[in-house]
């Protein structure tokens, strides 16, 4: 896995250069911006332990022609606990979440057409964290506008009763498609990748898949 990650930080690289060197050799604009979400499935280990859970994301980066792009990414992904885990730690409920900084190197196809395939990947840095949690109530004031006064109620709620975090290197690589939105230019996106990030003694192992608009 460390050939890996030693792969893909060079290819991040090499790319990064690329961008920065053709820039101005094309008439497409300099910059890129996308946002996104989808579903998360788990692989592996963290299959047994997290329920397969959800994901947000959006960048920004620099694209040196219409074939080549380079973003910074942030993505935040949901998860739920299995029971075992509620045993183990002898809570009522929990949660979890992973959230990462990658570089993510973009090579397209057919740049510049209505339909573009393209190969994405990405190098960064993880961090997950399952959250502990019991439910409670807390008490709300509330106003009633009809008497004109306020009054307190209870409403459910958790507390948190502990987290445990970590946190790695990792990356990913996949394919998608992108189709332009008529004559504008934003596009629709479609994507799937393989996610690896080195957290702790159980790896984090994700196959995203990504619904989303860049322009």
């Amino acid at each position: 896995m460390n050939r890996f990650l030693i792969i893909a930080s060079v290819a991040v690289a090499f790319v990064i250069g690329f961008a920065a060197s053709a820039h101005g050799q094309e008439q497409e604009p300099w910059y890129t911006f996308n946002v996104g979400g989808g579903y998360s499935p788990l692989l592996g280990q963290l299959h047994t332990r997290l329920n397969n859970g959800w994901h947000v994301t959006a960048g920004a980066g620099l694209r040196a022609n219409s074939h080549f792009e380079v973003t910074g990414q942030f993505t935040y992904n949901g998860f739920g606990v299995q029971s075992l885990v509620l045993d183990e730690a002898e809570v009522p409920s929990a949660n979890s979440h992973l959230w990462s900084i990658t570089a993510d190197p973009k090579l397209r196809f057919r740049g510049g057409h209505s339909f573009d395939p393209y190969l994405v990947g990405a190098v960064g840095y993880y961090r997950r964290t399952v959250n502990f949690t019991a439910p409670t109530l807390v008490s709300v004031a509330l106003f009633d506008p009809f008497f004109g006064v306020i009054f307190p109620v209870l409403e459910p709620a958790n507390i948190q009763l502990g987290s445990i975090s970590r946190s790695g290197i990792g990356g990913n690589a996949g394919v998608g498609l992108d189709f332009r939105l008529g004559q504008s230019k934003a596009k629709l996106f479609i994507e799937g990748r393989y996610e690896y990030a080195a957290t702790g003694n159980v790896p984090t192992r994700i196959i995203p898949v990504t619904l989303g608009l860049s322009w």
